[in-house]
């Protein structure tokens, strides 16, 4: 066996034991995805989908009723979608006035982790330096996820932890191949 083989073997290994989410990081790792903004959502996953081989999920539409951020609250509609496969992309489509706007220095460029308690580790996170920027949190006041403004050019995306069982039905969908059952 090679050592490619071996560690083809092991990643599969992983990601059958761990779940899709979580095989190619290891048992312990919290890093979900790469996200980017991009001005045209239809025509980045058409081009990116058929230049890297990846297959992408179809657009997700996600009203936010209230992002909030430090300088007041947002109303808006997330349009995203994700690579079905490790390592994860997200791209998101641009929205002027908002850290997802291509006009915004970090352009939205985000490490997406999970946490198990967002509120908790965003406090962790601006306790080490890197200011809440926005927010939400579901119906009952539990932060759901936060974007934290890193020193190198990036944010870091907290993301509840009880949104992992959400993803992988929403791959296999369009990514009949990845053999999951939704």
């Amino acid at each position: 066996m090679t050592t490619e083989t071996g560690n083809n073997a092991a990643l599969l290994a992983d990601v059958q034991r761990l779940g899709l989410l979580a095989g190619p990081f290891g048992e312990t790792a919290r890093i979900f995805h790469v996200g980017f903004v991009v001005a045209d959502l239809g025509a980045a996953v058409d081009q990116l989908g058929d230049l890297l081989k990846v297959t992408f999920t179809d657009p997700m539409d996600l009203p936010l009723s209230s992002i909030h951020t430090p300088d007041g609250d947002l109303d808006m509609t997330l349009r995203y979608v994700y690579s079905t496969r490790p390592v994860n992309v997200e791209l998101i489509e641009a929205r002027p006035g908002t850290l997802w706007d291509l006009d915004h220095p970090l352009q939205g460029r985000h490490l997406g982790v999970w946490a198990d308690d967002v509120a908790a580790e965003s406090a962790r996170y601006v306790t080490a330096g890197m200011p809440k920027v926005a927010w939400g949190a579901s119906d009952d006041g539990r932060e759901m996820f936060s974007y934290h403004r890193t020193p190198w050019g990036f944010y870091v995306e907290l993301i509840d932890a009880v949104a992992k069982d959400f993803y992988p039905a929403w791959f296999a969908a369009t990514d009949s191949d990845l053999g999951l059952t939704s």
